[in-house]
């Protein structure tokens, strides 16, 4: 909701008919953190598959879509996963789109690694990934 009131202000303030989306990519694990120093500035760098990992998912998010690796789902406790809806859509027999809950699907079903825009996603192909669609507000107890 916050993206879209972005969208829409950058669109009247820039006179433009584009959509702003944030696709987001999460996955679990360690990573290495920490700082490179140049002559003229320092940067800070995260390293390690879970980071390239959760970058590349972000990569196949569209159009505002958050996506997690089953890593990540499996790792919450089962309150916390009775709050999240999750899945992956799938085209039935007569070619209309289901939402299948609480599913995960490898990245190679989902995309066809075969065509030049998807051969980035070669090296996760074999990740298991969901579509997070909704997580529930936890109810404040008084």
């Amino acid at each position: 909701l916050e993206m879209q009131k972005i969208s829409k202000a950058w669109q009247i303030r820039k006179n433009w008919l584009n959509e702003l989306f944030l696709n987001i990519g999460i996955n679990e694990g360690e990573e290495w953190l920490g700082t490179f120093q140049s002559a003229t500035s320092i940067e800070f760098a995260v390293l390690g598959d879970t980071i390239n990992h959760a970058a590349r998912v972000s990569d196949l998010a569209r159009n505002g879509t958050i996506w997690a690796t089953k890593n990540l789902v499996t790792r919450l406790s089962a309150q916390e996963r009775e709050q999240v809806e999750f899945g992956i859509h799938r085209e039935n027999e007569d070619g209309r789109d289901r939402f299948i809950e609480s599913s995960y699907a490898q990245v190679q079903s989902l995309v066809d690694l075969n065509q030049g825009k998807f051969e980035k996603f070669r090296d996760i192909a074999n990740l298991a990934i969901t579509e997070i669609r909704r997580v529930a507000p936890r109810s404040q107890g008084f």
